[in-house]
């Protein structure tokens, strides 16, 4: 127990020194952006056809799913162009000479070099990222880190990364679960602390209110993208021979996971201002987590409830954001928004539609506040109007 208690004290240590530092140096413009992020990511495998002619089906299917980046070769690239997608590419030599050629295209999301490595493959991933970098200086290589071996600082020092992606499968036994917040926030601080994006991977296989709340809440800490274990989402009805099986002459395509793809269709509506803001402030209600505070009596915002998260973000051109998201996977919690005078208007989008509709701000006994009921996991992102004179 004594072991554990100081592994937490000395991670907590270390994320509050990330997080000072990276916020000292954003307000003095030292951070350089290294990579930003194209868009918020949804990443999955299909399962693409043998036959090409069915290729534009199934990846009309995956982009009106929500999901944007899937994985797989340089075969794919020309129909995923064609229909928006991004295509997550292996790190083989073959790929490497042509990374040259594809550093302006806009269907390269990044290269895979690997999962789940060591401490002492850091030097030999420290060279190949330089490798790649220098073939192709848009595209990040990818290296998933494996968030409960805590050596994802190490890594981030001697690797340089132009992105930064960690697992921790919180919701499964014997997963550290009382890290959960605590690794997102140390992730956040590393991501600031050298100019990079954060991606996270997470269980497909787990229910669907705690798989989203694993994707709003990450949010909420400013990641930036997703991808899962198991990855494989999209598919289609095959023979014994692994061919196609037609259904009215047209490919028979199915969701493993619907209730993933119905969060990743949300999750597109809120990418354009999501994707574009920087994570300023994050803030917990009782029960508080390990590293996780309440906002502060004197903030322009407060929040106030039981079991809820709010991530506050600023937009490119200085507007404000505010994530919200109820940590409790089993009921609904009703959360209070507490504002200052400087705020002079509160909008929420609607997640099925992606349109704002204005909230209604309450007076009280020169109290400001607006009230929302949030279902089990779910998050909900508001849009401020402030005057700050």
């Amino acid at each position: 127990m004594n072991c554990t208690r100081d592994l937490i004290c000395s991670l907590l240590f270390c994320s509050i020194s990330f997080s000072f530092s990276s916020e000292e140096k954003a307000k003095s413009g030292e951070v350089k952006i290294r990579y930003k992020m194209p868009s918020i990511v949804m990443m999955a495998h299909v399962d693409w056809p043998k036959d090409h002619n069915h290729w534009d089906t199934m990846a009309k299917f995956v982009t009106s799913n929500g999901f944007n980046v899937v994985e797989g070769g340089v075969e794919h690239l020309d129909i995923c162009r064609k229909h928006g997608l991004m295509v997550r590419l292996g790190g083989d030599q073959a790929t490497l000479d042509l990374a040259p050629k594809l550093k302006d295209d806009p269907a390269v999301f990044g290269y895979f070099i690997s999962d789940r490595r060591r401490r002492d493959s850091f030097p030999a991933f420290a060279n190949i990222a330089k490798i790649f970098e220098k073939a192709d200086p848009n595209h990040p290589t990818i290296f998933i880190n494996r968030a409960n071996w805590n050596e994802f600082g190490d890594f981030t020092k001697q690797v340089n990364p132009m992105l930064l992606d960690f697992y921790h499968y919180h919701a499964m036994p014997r997963r550290h679960p009382e890290r959960y917040y605590l690794y997102l926030l140390m992730f956040r601080d590393l991501g600031h602390k050298n100019g990079i994006p954060v991606m996270r991977c997470t269980s497909s296989s787990s229910p669907p209110a705690v798989l989203r709340h694993t994707i709003y809440s990450s949010l909420a800490y400013g990641v930036k993208a997703f991808h899962f274990w198991v990855p494989w989402i999209f598919a289609h009805a095959k023979d014994n021979e692994g061919n196609a099986v037609l259904k009215d002459g047209k490919l028979d395509m199915y969701i493993t996971l619907p209730h993933l793809t119905e969060v990743a269709k949300e999750v597109q509506y809120m990418s354009p201002f999501l994707s574009n803001s920087r994570s300023i402030e994050i803030y917990h209600t009782d029960p508080l987590p390990i590293s996780g505070g309440k906002s502060p009596e004197n903030n322009w915002c407060q929040l106030n409830g039981s079991n809820l998260l709010l991530g506050v973000f600023k937009e490119n051109g200085g507007k404000d954001l505010l994530l919200i998201t109820n940590k409790n996977t089993g009921q609904k919690q009703k959360a209070t928004i507490s504002f200052d005078l400087t705020v002079k208007g509160v909008a929420k989008m609607n997640k099925k539609t992606g349109q704002w509709s204005d909230l209604m701000i309450n007076s009280v006994q020169e109290k400001r506040f607006s009230e929302l009921e949030i279902s089990p996991g779910d998050g909900e992102l508001l849009k401020v109007i402030r005057e700050i004179k």
